[in-house]
């Protein structure tokens, strides 16, 4: 089978969508790509179509797939800001579209369609459709919150169940049916991992320091440390090459970034290459219990209906010592923070401080940089997309 994975409504999902596609949201051991990868056969094929202006930007990510070919070949169209799953793949039937609370998730065509007019056949698709409400979808960032427990539970039916790790003897394991401790990682002493509300997923060559305690569900990308002492308190996905320190619950951090330090973060949203500085804190909660309202502009915002919402932060965004989030704080692109007391709810991308915006050329030396210190080269695609954002 032909799958295709198609982007829709991606401002919703801002400033995540600034620099990454829909179906990379990270939405628990996996991102939504990695995922359908894991969910369909060997055999099957996958294309991917993205919006034009991060076109270069993923074709140089994924060299070995279809990306916004002129053709798409008949298949099976998904949605990348769902989470597919091998038995959500089986309810797809032939020339039938599929819909749910946010809108349009899978259509099955047996006839090629071209690159220009696939938008409009997607929109065509969200009239007439039939509901499957089975399949999660994200609208917001911060409904992935709410469905990590979910998420990680059954990303942990994909994997493989063992211990292969190194493990010191006297770590505690509750409930050790529900964890996985990946080849090549280690465990120091005094460890803690409580998988009794759910599972625990420590991936390849993550190190796991002194006296840590885990909560399940949470899930340890590859390559990422966890400093002593830290609390991962349930429902946390850490990507790749992070570091991780102080108190985390609620949240996605994505890799590269790291939290190194004591602060809480909780309900937020973490992109890649954020560093939060020593003692950064989030609230997630308001002081009178009410529901929490995001700025997605400065003028214009989100009535959530939620009483828990941290802080969604944009890619390159860094944090001084001391930095105080409020609750729905929105933070675009590579933001530097600092100056005393809270910042503003909303925090327009190159932010630096409160009442300035950072040099493109200082801020393009700045993250070139801190990517070569992880031995990894800014490509091309990756500053052009940048300047394009800093010019609009």
């Amino acid at each position: 089978m032909n799958y295709i994975l198609f982007e829709k409504d991606t401002e919703r999902i801002r400033p995540f969508s600034d620099l990454h596609a829909s179906f990379e949201l990270m939405t628990g051991a996996f991102d939504n790509f990695q995922r359908l990868i894991r969910s369909i056969s060997k055999n099957d094929t996958i294309q991917l179509f993205v919006r034009q202006d991060i076109e270069d930007l993923i074709k140089h990510k994924y060299p070995d797939f279809d990306v916004n070919p002129d053709y798409f070949e008949p298949g099976v169209y998904l949605n990348g800001d769902c989470l597919w799953y091998p038995e959500d793949l089986t309810l797809i039937n032939n020339n039938r579209s599929y819909s749910n609370i946010n809108g349009i998730v899978s259509f099955h065509t047996d006839s090629k369609i071209s690159l220009n007019d696939l938008s409009s056949y997607i929109n065509q698709q969200s009239q007439v459709s039939t509901k499957l409400d089975s399949v999660i979808s994200i609208k917001y960032l911060w409904e992935i919150f709410d469905i990590l427990n979910q998420s990680i539970g059954l990303d942990f039916s994909l994997m493989n169940t063992s211990k292969q790790g190194n493990i010191h003897p006297s770590c505690i394991f509750i409930k050790d049916e529900n964890i996985i401790i990946n080849d090549k990682a280690i465990v120091s002493a005094g460890v803690v991992l409580d998988a009794s509300e759910g599972p625990i997923i420590i991936d390849s060559n993550s190190f796991i320091d002194i006296g840590s305690l885990i909560k399940g569900p949470v899930y340890i990308g590859t390559n990422t440390k966890i400093n002593p002492g830290t609390k991962l308190n349930g429902s946390v996905s850490i990507g790749s090459f992070c570091k991780i320190g102080g108190e985390v619950e609620d949240s996605v951090i994505q890799g590269f970034s790291n939290k190194q330090h004591d602060g809480f973060l909780g309900h937020s949203y973490v992109g890649e290459w954020v560093n939060l500085g020593a003692n950064t804190n989030t609230s997630d909660l308001k002081n009178n219990y009410s529901k929490v309202k995001v700025f997605t502009k400065k003028d214009d915002f989100i009535d959530t209906d939620k009483m828990f919402i941290g802080s969604i932060i944009g890619d390159f965004t860094r944090t001084a010592i001391g930095t105080k989030l409020n609750t729905g704080t929105y933070i675009g692109v590579g933001s530097n923070l600092f100056d005393d007391g809270f910042q503003d709810k909303f925090i327009p991308s190159f932010s630096w401080g409160k009442n300035d915006r950072i040099g493109l050329n200082r801020f393009i030396k700045s993250i070139d940089k801190a990517m070569n210190r992880r031995n990894c080269k800014m490509p091309d695609t990756l500053k052009n997309r940048i300047i394009a954002i800093y010019k609009k």
